[in-house]
């Protein structure tokens, strides 16, 4: 048989695992641990994302150094053209109207009091259309009219 002393060491040992596996247990954060698992796998795909979108961006980048790309946002957005070139705007017709030749803003859907005398329209003849548009002779009254643009807002 085992002697009275071995045997309570045994025992004392037993107790020890016993108690260091219920601290273990009850303090390891096994919940956290998990949790911060599935945050790191949501994290990563996130990233994947983002880097497929920053080469994304990147592109664009490197596309908007393009002079081809500059001149045709230049005009797109902002009506530029390149030196040399003419921009010509085609106003859209009312339907069932035939236009006039002698009046190019009669068949257009944009009032007459929302052109600026700074506006000036092609007439067939290819001389600009100033007495269509009704534009005043001096500084003052071209000052007044553009001051009165309220006059015309529904």
């Amino acid at each position: 048989m085992i002697s009275n002393p071995v045997r309570r060491a045994r025992i004392a040992l037993l107790g020890a695992l016993l108690a260091s596996a219920g601290i273990v247990a009850t303090q390891f954060p096994l919940n956290q641990l998990l949790g911060e698992r599935t945050a790191v796998r949501q994290q990563s795909q996130q990233l994947l994302q983002l880097n497929a979108e920053n080469r994304s961006l990147a592109a664009q980048i490197a596309s908007l150094h393009q002079p081809d790309t500059i001149a045709r946002l230049a005009h797109e957005r902002y009506g530029l053209v390149a030196v040399g070139d003419q921009s010509l705007v085609v106003l859209p017709s009312v339907a069932g109207q035939a236009a006039s030749a002698s009046d190019p803003l009669e068949s257009t859907l944009v009032p007459k009091s929302d052109l600026v005398p700074s506006d000036s329209l092609i007439s067939a003849s290819g001389a600009t259309g100033s007495g269509s548009v009704g534009t005043p002779a001096g500084f003052w009254s071209k000052l007044v009219q553009r001051l009165e643009f309220w006059k015309a807002a529904p």
